[in-house]
């Protein structure tokens, strides 16, 4: 028989917890780092019957993959054994197949790629198959002797997940290296190398603490390993490609050909996948442990990481993910490229209530040098006042001011804020500022800067002036309606109550003649647009005239705009509950929950203009995530019957939300009524597989029957 005696243990070494061989041939494939040869050593010293062969870069021939082989089997007479490589392998084989517990074990597998000497090998791995040994293959890649079996199944196929040390391994590693540590270091240093047993190897060494883990990196001889073991093995082309995907992830599409220059980027991230370099994640994207993000990034040229910066932000900007890009300016401290995306869109920053990425900019500009540019200067100040922070909100406004030598529009902002937050004050003084601030405003077609809802309030109390002044009302939910005196207008053209939503929509700013006639027909302007505009506007204005409000809609300066003191909005309430969940207010929407006892309706009904699409489904959001508000007011409060209500509302509106038919279920079981969760569970259980042809998630599954079985009506197997 065999008598191989194992190496013994490196002191230090982490017996590790997995992987556990349950097939009889298996095949490990990763890159450099992760223990492999370390692995191989502690099972043959495990198993006082196995083998263990290291093949290195000489061994790729026949001749020597025979010697290394038949040095192994056994011969009475002492004479090297005859025959040939094969036969050689074969009484190699019938030897461990007489052992009892026989194991072969064979590091640097993926070395040998001759073809003759791949064949002997491919020898024990189908005798492995049959059962004959148990048989492991260790390399950087699969072996070409060993591709088809794990093509065919018979192999199975171990890589980076099995291989990184588990966070237990983490800790008795640092244990045997007589390292002193708290569950923080060990959570960080677990955190940053994911595992990578080179990495917990050397960063454990140089970091001095948890607050050192993520700095030392250049203290360590990571960077040559990387550069020996992983980037030079891999070949020019895929080194290249590691280096410019640790230094910036590429999101997918075009970004490859853009930004690296590079056009089969992809294929190269599967060949990185499957030769065992690196594993992909949920979304399909390359996973770097940190650790060797940060080393490989670092090999990347100065010059070469600027220009890469430089196509990747405009790359961002250009596919409108701004906070991709700001990330980059921040590691650039790209202040003009900062100071571009808040020119270009920073209106529409603020009219989504993207707040964070304004400040983003802010800070990047702020920190490399300011702006002297008014448009900024103004953006920034609608920031500041977002943010409470009024003396810079007054100190970006005063800076724009003094680019002008008349009145402008900052000056005019500037006016405005003081009047509304200063209006309590002195009430007379501030509304006739505000009036005239509002008046330049509208007769220069700006739109009114960033409100609260507190100054909003103001505004329209400043107005609406005397409340007993005949109004407009706007009713824009369920059905669109325009009423006087709870008498509804009856339009001969539904499209004159769609034009008021619209100059609503857009806080009584002046619109473009062009603008009205794009939203109005969305399908095609016809040929003779403007005079159906002026019959529209007539028509309006003559069903109007009995009441005083035939001037309702203002022409100035070709542009159209809305009297807004002629004008009450009757769905102030709704808009409230819209606020409160935009910036998360429970308290100011537990003071209009009884809005939210039915579904309000449709934005606009049954319009199909070009301004009411986005507009009906941020409605309808808002609608369901103030329902799942309320209900979580309810339960909190134990009033069930209520919480089902709002969760029953939400779930009409969103009826494939999981998570809404989840609490609903669990609403149900708190209620003591498990006889709904349950017919609840099954509708929705049919619905999704009529339509969508899917069953419930596990999760959800899981949640039902758990709350079932506390229900004590135990696990239902029908359902």
């Amino acid at each position: 028989m065999l008598d191989i005696r194992p190496p013994e243990l490196p002191a230090r070494f982490v017996r590790r917890e997995r992987p556990e061989i349950s097939a009889p041939l298996v095949v490990i494939a990763c890159c450099a780092g992760y223990g492999k040869s370390s692995y191989l050593t502690q099972l043959a010293a495990e198993e006082p019957e196995s083998v263990l062969i290291s093949f290195g870069e000489y061994d790729d021939s026949a001749e020597r993959v025979a010697s290394v082989i038949g040095a192994l089997v056994s011969d009475t007479s002492g004479l090297p054994v005859q025959g040939g490589g094969y036969d050689a392998v074969c009484r190699f084989i019938g030897e461990m197949s007489a052992c009892e517990n026989g194991y072969v074990l064979i590091d640097n597998a993926d070395v040998v790629t001759d073809r003759t000497a791949s064949a002997l090998i491919s020898l024990l791995c189908k005798a492995a198959a049959q059962g004959c040994f148990r048989l492991l293959l260790a390399g950087r890649d699969i072996p070409s002797c060993a591709l088809e079996p794990v093509m065919n199944g018979e192999a199975a196929l171990y890589g980076i997940k099995e291989m990184r040390f588990t966070k237990a391994e983490t800790g008795e590693y640092l244990r045997r290296s007589g390292k002193a540590y708290t569950d923080k270091y060990l959570n960080a240093l677990y955190s940053y190398t994911a595992g990578w047993c080179a990495g917990v190897a050397e960063i454990s060494k140089a970091a001095r603490g948890d607050y050192d883990i993520e700095k030392c990196a250049d203290r360590t001889l990571l960077s040559r390993y990387a550069r020996q073991n992983i980037l030079t093995p891999a070949g020019s082309d895929l080194s290249e490609y590691l280096e410019l995907t640790a230094f910036v992830s590429p999101p997918g599409g075009d970004f490859c050909s853009d930004v690296f220059c590079i056009s089969d980027g992809e294929a190269r991230a599967d060949r990185l996948v499957t030769g065992g370099f690196l594993e992909r994640g949920g979304s399909g994207e390359l996973l770097y442990p940190e650790v060797l993000r940060t080393v490989i990034s670092c090999m990347l040229p100065a010059d070469r990481k600027r220009a890469i910066l430089e196509r990747a932000a405009e790359y961002y900007i250009r596919e409108k993910h701004f906070a991709e890009a700001i990330k980059l300016f921040e590691a650039s401290g790209n202040a003009d490229a900062a100071e571009r995306i808040l020119r270009s869109y920073g209106e529409k920053f603020l009219a989504n209530y993207e707040f964070e990425l304004i400040g983003y900019c802010g800070g990047i500009i702020e920190k490399r040098r300011g702006t002297s540019d008014p448009e900024v200067l103004g953006i920034l100040a609608q920031y500041h006042y977002y943010c409470g922070d009024l003396a810079k909100m007054e100190a970006a406004l005063n800076m724009a001011d003094s680019m002008f030598g008349r009145e402008n529009r900052y000056s005019v902002c500037r006016k405005l804020y003081n009047g509304l937050m200063r209006y309590e004050g002195n009430k007379e003084l501030y509304s006739a500022n505000v009036r005239s601030a509002c008046e330049y405003l509208e007769a220069n077609g700006i739109p009114l800067p960033f409100l609260h809802q507190k100054e909003l309030d103001t505004l329209k109390l400043i107005r609406a002036g005397s409340d007993d002044s005949v109004k407009l009302h706007i009713h824009r939910f369920g059905s669109l309606r325009l009423s006087v005196d709870k008498t509804e207008i009856q339009c001969k053209s539904r499209k004159s109550a769609e034009l008021i939503a619209y100059m609503l929509e857009n806080d009584g700013r002046p619109v473009p003649r062009e603008e009205l006639l794009n939203m109005l027909w969305s399908d095609g302007i016809p040929t003779n647009a403007v005079p159906m505009l002026h019959n529209i506007i007539y028509g309006l204005r003559r069903e109007l005239t009995a009441y005083g409000l035939e001037n309702v809609i203002i022409y100035k300066n070709k542009s159209y705009m809305p009297d807004m003191s002629l004008i009450a909005e009757d769905d102030s309430e709704i808009l409230a509950v819209c606020d409160a969940v935009e910036s998360s207010d429970r308290k100011k929407l537990g003071e209009h929950l009884g809005v939210l006892e039915k579904y309000w309706g449709r934005y606009l009904g049954n319009s199909d203009s070009r301004g009411s699409g986005e507009r009906k489904e941020y409605y309808d959001r808002c609608f369901v995530n103030a329902s799942v508000m309320a209900a979580e007011i309810c339960r909190e409060k134990g009033e069930y019957e209520r919480e089902l209500l709002y969760l029953k509302n939400a779930s009409e509106l969103d009826p494939y939300s999981e998570q809404i038919v989840c609490s609903y279920i669990m609403s149900c079981f708190a209620a003591g009524k498990p006889d709904k969760a349950k017919k609840k569970y099954e509708e929705y259980s049919v619905m999704i597989n009529e339509e969508l042809g899917i069953a419930p998630s596990k999760w959800l599954r899981r949640e039902f029957l758990a709350g079932f079985s506390a229900a004590g009506e135990g696990e239902n197997e029908s359902v």
